[in-house]
């Protein structure tokens, strides 16, 4: 026989034999080991925990602040999964990474926890660390909830970046109006961080005042100065009767003190760090007594979801509550809500459950969506008297 033929022959024989063994297997086995396979892949992917990310200034400036945030967000954390979780028992699992209040840090620990495959992100807190992250969260597509107050966070048009606190649309224009229509004020000044989040706010009030026909006079600062006195000097000069101060926390405790140092006699409008324990703990009494803010929340407030809230986290971590935990703890709530009702972990999907966000009650108020992506639409007025914030009213801006 030749080789070539033997060579035919001998292929043909071995796919006889292989189609003889594939006829006499069991299509019910083959069907049933499929089956449990599939089973266990899809019990191990929904009894995962579902990730939920986190970016806070744990160290930096403003250590405490951050602090806060990731207390009153594992609290809420905590509660979900003693309930049951989500998405049908899954837990929760919180990733935490450290910005250090800065732009390049806050980008780099986007980037990581995009990378470790977050549902989606709580943070960055400030304005000028909120516009460093927001290409990374729209080309990754995570939703990403933010602190930062500047108005031109609502401008990007970034259907993934969200905020969870009022924008200084609301809050600089509220402490304005109270100014005037509360404390009488004829000649507005107002003492600014020059950042994104101070700069924004000035704009406002600037656009007030000229609109109501109200004297106004600016000065403006920069993170880290620590002598107020040209500025507030001139305040004086210009015969201010009112007067705005919009900074961070180190800087705002400067001013209380130069300011009564000074003497400058002048009702005072704060931004809301004023009514936080962290900044009136730097404060003497006397520097601060009498003095307005407008923030986000109020621990002293008789609303009913304020004080259940303020139980439940100094039982838990021993202190009262202030803008940092309520505003964060809304956002976890918002945010573990929207997963829920997108039924799934998907990113796109829990974007356009956050979009469909309405009426959510939260300790910073009632959390709706609107087409900018902003959830909060109300402020509160406090009064500082004897080192402690005490509730004066409730402004909503609709």
């Amino acid at each position: 026989m030749k080789k070539g033929l033997w060579k035919y022959l001998s292929l043909v024989l071995m796919v006889a034999m292989v189609l003889s063994l594939v006829a006499c297997s069991n299509p019910d086995e083959t069907s049933e080991s499929e089956s449990t396979n599939s089973t266990v892949e899809e019990a191990t992917s929904t009894s995962e925990p579902v990730k939920i990310g986190l970016v806070a200034m744990l160290t930096g400036d403003n250590p405490l602040n951050g602090e806060r945030m990731q207390q009153a967000v594992q609290l809420a954390i905590d509660e979900y999964n003693a309930a049951g979780g989500i998405l049908g028992g899954r837990e929760i699992e919180l990733l935490v990474e450290d910005d250090q209040t800065l732009q390049d840090m806050a980008v780099t620990c986007v980037e990581k926890l995009i990378s470790e495959e977050v549902v989606g992100i709580i943070g960055p807190h400030r304005s000028t660390n909120a516009l460093a992250v927001e290409a990374t969260v729209a080309t990754a597509g995570v939703p990403t909830l933010t602190g930062g107050t500047s108005p031109s966070i609502s401008e990007l048009g970034n259907d993934y970046l969200f905020r969870i606190r009022a924008s200084d649309e609301i809050f600089a224009s509220v402490a304005a109006a109270y100014a005037v229509d509360e404390l009488g004020a004829k000649k507005i000044g107002m003492l600014y961080n020059s950042d994104d989040y101070g700069a924004g706010a000035e704009k406002i009030v600037a656009e007030y005042c000229k609109a109501n026909g109200i004297g106004y006079v600016s000065e403006g600062h920069n993170t880290g100065d620590t002598d107020f006195t040209a500025q507030i000097t001139k305040m004086g000069t210009e015969g201010v009767d009112a007067l705005l101060i919009w900074t961070h926390d180190s800087e705002l405790a400067i001013h209380a003190r130069q300011i009564y140092e000074l003497g400058l006699e002048a009702k005072v409008v704060s931004s809301p760090g004023i009514t936080m324990q962290q900044v009136i703990d730097m404060c003497e009494p006397e520097y601060i007594e009498g003095w307005q803010g407008v923030t986000d929340y109020v621990f002293t407030s008789t609303d009913e979801t304020v004080q259940e809230f303020n139980k439940k986290f100094s039982e838990k971590y021993g202190i009262n509550t202030e803008l940092y935990s309520a505003s964060y703890y809304g956002a976890a709530l918002v945010l573990i809500e929207a997963i829920e009702a997108a039924g799934t972990t998907d990113r796109t999907a829990v974007m356009e459950a956050l979009k469909k966000t309405s009426d959510l009650s939260a300790p910073v108020g009632v959390l709706e969506c609107d087409d900018k992506n902003n959830l909060v639409h109300s402020v509160n007025v406090a009064e500082i008297i004897n080192k402690e914030p005490v509730f004066i009213k409730s402004i909503s801006v609709e």
